[in-house]
C-alpha cells in the first residue's frame, strides 16, 4: 500500500500586470544614450527649422497611500489529504467506509488478505536458517584454518636444551616430519623397583640417594612417583616402581647408571631389587604440524632455550590465502544475513498494508475497491481521503513583487457565489524562489492556505488579494515632478504669486509661471513619492517639457535634463535621492489600483 499526498494540478494565473525591472545602472545608460541621441535631434531641428514651443506639462499632489494590491485567482486543493493504494492483487476481505463518510485518524478503512505474507515470510526464515548455518560451518572452517596457521609457528613447550637438530632453513619438510628434540636436563630421574615388602614404608617425597658410580658421587633426591606395577625378578620378588628426581650438577647425562636407595623416617636405608639408570626430567621430539618449506630455523645444536621461543617457522602463504577467502566468505554471508533478516522485518511492515486504518481525519472523497473483488494490480487507487478543515491555493508572485510577501502574511480570499460572495482570511505557509518563467517574466510560486472548517471544497475557484507597501495616508507627489537642485530637492509649483518657502535658482532653471519650492520626501513606489513638508495637496506642480515644432513636425516630450537643466538623477524609474527607503512598492506584477487613495499616473 502506498499513500501519497493529493495535489491536483492547478493551471498557474497570470498577472495581470507585468514589468521587466532593469538595473539601475542600465537604466542610467539609457537615459544618457537617450538624451544624447534627443540633443542631436535637437540640435539638427534648430538648424532646418524655426525655433520650437515649450509646453511645460503638469500632474497634481494628490493625498493617499503608497499601498499595493496584488490579486488573482487560484484553485483550491486540500491542505491535508492521502490516497490509500492496493498492497498487492490479493482479495479485499473487508470495505468499511463509503464516499463522503466522515473518518476520524485510526478509523479502519478496508483489509486485505495477508496470506501471502506469511508464505513469503516463511520462505525468507528457510532462507536465514540456511544462512545460518553455513555462517557457522564457515567459521569453524576459519578456526581450524587459524590453528593451521599457528602449527606453522614451532615453539619450546618448556624449557632446555636442543639436541638432534635435522632440518635446515629452505628445506621442504611434511607433516610429522621430526625438526629437533628438546630435553629439560636441569634434573634428572631415576626409576628403580622395589619389593612390595617395602609397600608400606614409601611414599612420595620421601627422601632419597642416588649414587653415580662412574663420578664417584652420591646425590640427594626425592621420590615423586609411585607406580604400583607387579614386576617379577628372576629370584621371584614382586616389584612395585619408585621415580626418584635430583638435581643436575651439570655432568649427568641421560643412561647413566645410579644405585638408589630410599632413606626411611627412622634412617634406614631401603634398596632396590632392580637399580636404573638415569633420564631427563623432560624430552621431547619437535615435528612439524604442517608440511611446507622451513623459511627459518632459530636453533642450533645443543643451545639452550626459554619455554614458548619460537624455533622454526614453515611457509604458511596457502593458509594465508584460504583464510582471507574464508573471512571474505564469512563477510558476505553476514550480509545475505542482514538482508535476509530486512526483508523479513520489511514483511512484517506491510501487514499494516493489508489493514489499513485513517491517518488522518477528513471526509472519504472516493472508495475504488469492493469486497470480495481481487484488484485488478497492486498500487491500485483504494480510498482517498480529505481533510477538508483547510484549502490551499497556489498564487504565482511577480518578480518586482516577491519580496514584499512574507511568511506568515494574511491574504483577502473571496468565493464568488450566484448571490453574494463568501471571504476568507487566508495566510501565506510557503514561498518558493526558484522561479519560473512565462512569456520572459518571472513568477515565484507561494501557498497560501486558507481555514474554512470544511465550508469550501476542492477544485474551487477563488479570488485572493494581498495589499503590501506603507498602508499610511500622506501628501503624494509624482516621482517625475522631483528635481534636484542647488538647494535640495524641490518641487516646482505653479502659482500666481511667489509662495513664502519658495528658494532662488540660476536663470532658466525653473519654467515660467513656476516656483522652486524645497520638499521634504519619505517613502515612495515606482511612480509616486510621499511629501513630507514643503507642499500641500492639490498643488499644480511641473513634471516635464513637451516640445511642439510649429513647422508640421511632430511633436515631442522633453524633460529638463535634455534642456541642459540640472536633473534629478535616480528619480527616474527609481527611488530618489534623498528619500526614505522601505514601504515603497515597484511596479509590475500582479498589481492592481497603484497606492491606496491616490492616482495612477
Amino acid at each position: 500500500m502506498e499513500c501519497a499526498e493529493i495535489m491536483p494540478r492547478e493551471t498557474p494565473q497570470v498577472p495581470r500586470q507585468t514589468r521587466r525591472k532593469f538595473p539601475v545602472k542600465r537604466v542610467v545608460a539609457l537615459v544618457v544614450a537617450a538624451a544624447v541621441v534627443v540633443g542631436g535631434v535637437v540640435g539638427i531641428r534648430t538648424l532646418f527649422f524655426q525655433s520650437e514651443t515649450q509646453t511645460a506639462l503638469t500632474e497634481t499632489t494628490t493625498y493617499g497611500s503608497l499601498s499595493t494590491v496584488i490579486e488573482g485567482t487560484g484553485t483550491t486543493v486540500p491542505a491535508d489529504s492521502l490516497t490509500y493504494t492496493t498492497a498487492s492483487t490479493a482479495e479485499i476481505t473487508g470495505v468499511y467506509v463509503s464516499a463522503g463518510d466522515t473518518v476520524e485518524a485510526g478509523d479502519l478503512l478496508y483489509t486485505q488478505d495477508d496470506s501471502e505474507l506469511d508464505e513469503e515470510i516463511e520462505g525468507y526464515q528457510d532462507e536465514l536458517t540456511e544462512l545460518q548455518n553455513t555462517l557457522s560451518d564457515t567459521n569453524d572452517q576459519l578456526a581450524e584454518l587459524n590453528e593451521r596457521l599457528a602449527d606453522l609457528t614451532v615453539t619450546a613447550p618448556f624449557a632446555g636444551r636442543i639436541t638432534d637438530v635435522t632440518a635446515r632453513a629452505g628445506d621442504s619438510v611434511g607433516a610429522g616430519t621430526k625438526l629437533a628434540t628438546l630435553v629439560d636436563d636441569s634434573k634428572m630421574t631415576l626409576t628403580q623397583y622395589f619389593s612390595y615388602a617395602y609397600e608400606d614404608q614409601v611414599y612420595v617425597g620421601m627422601e632419597a640417594g642416588v649414587s653415580i658410580a662412574s663420578l664417584m658421587t652420591t646425590l640427594e633426591g626425592t621420590v615423586t612417583d609411585i607406580k604400583k606395577v607387579d614386576r617379577v625378578t628372576a629370584e621371584g620378588t614382586h616389584c612395585f616402581a619408585v621415580t626418584v628426581i635430583v638435581d643436575n650438577p651439570g655432568a649427568l647425562t641421560e643412561g647413566m647408571t645410579g644405585a638408589g636407595y630410599l632413606l626411611t623416617s627412622g634412617g634406614e636405608k631401603l634398596y632396590p631389587a632392580v637399580e636404573g639408570s638415569l633420564e631427563y626430567y623432560a624430552s621431547e621430539d619437535l615435528t612439524a604440524e604442517e608440511g611446507g618449506k622451513l623459511t627459518a630455523v632459530n636453533v642450533d645444536e645443543y643451545e639452550t632455550v626459554t619455554a614458548g621461543a619460537t624455533l622454526f617457522v614453515i611457509d604458511g602463504s596457502d593458509l594465508e590465502d584460504q583464510v582471507e577467502t574464508t573471512q571474505r566468505s564469512i563477510t558476505q554471508t553476514q550480509e545475505k544475513i542482514t538482508q535476509t533478516q530486512e526483508k523479513i522485518a520489511q514483511a512484517e511492515e506491510t501487514r499494516s498494508d493489508y489493514q489499513v486504518t485513517a491517518e488522518i481525519g477528513g471526509t472519504v472523497i472516493m472508495v475504488g475497491v469492493q469486497e470480495g473483488e481481487s484488484p485488478r494490480q497492486a498500487g491500485q487507487t483504494a480510498v482517498t481521503l480529505y481533510n477538508l478543515d483547510s484549502m490551499n491555493i497556489t498564487a504565482n508572485i511577480d518578480e518586482l513583487d516577491i519580496d514584499n510577501i512574507t511568511m506568515g502574511m494574511e491574504v483577502d480570499i473571496t468565493q464568488s457565489g450566484a448571490e453574494s460572495d463568501t471571504h476568507y482570511t487566508g495566510t501565506v505557509t510557503a514561498i518558493s524562489y526558484e522561479a519560473t518563467n512565462t512569456n520572459g517574466v518571472a513568477y515565484f510560486p507561494i501557498t497560501i492556505t486558507i481555514p474554512s472548517a470544511g465550508a469550501l471544497s476542492a477544485g474551487v475557484n477563488v479570488s485572493y488579494t494581498i495589499t503590501v507597501g506603507d498602508a499610511s495616508e500622506g501628501v503624494l507627489a509624482p516621482i517625475a515632478a522631483l528635481k534636484s537642485t542647488s538647494e535640495g530637492t524641490c518641487l516646482f509649483v505653479k502659482a500666481d504669486t511667489r509662495p513664502d518657502n519658495a528658494v532662488d535658482l540660476e536663470e532658466g532653471v525653473v519654467p515660467d509661471g513656476f516656483y522652486a519650492v524645497p520638499v521634504e520626501t519619505g517613502v515612495s513606489n515606482s511612480q509616486y513619492v510621499r511629501i513630507l513638508s514643503g507642499v500641500e495637496e492639490g498643488v499644480e506642480v511641473f513634471t516635464r517639457y513637451q516640445q511642439a515644432a510649429p513647422s508640421g513636425g511632430d511633436t515631442t516630450s522633453q524633460s529638463q535634463e535634455e534642456q541642459g537643466f540640472e536633473g534629478m538623477g535616480d528619480f527616474s524609474g527609481g527611488r530618489p535621492g534623498g528619500m526614505e527607503q522601505g514601504g515603497g512598492m515597484m511596479p509590475g506584477g500582479n498589481m492592481s489600483g497603484g497606492m491606496g487613495g491616490g492616482p495612477m499616473g
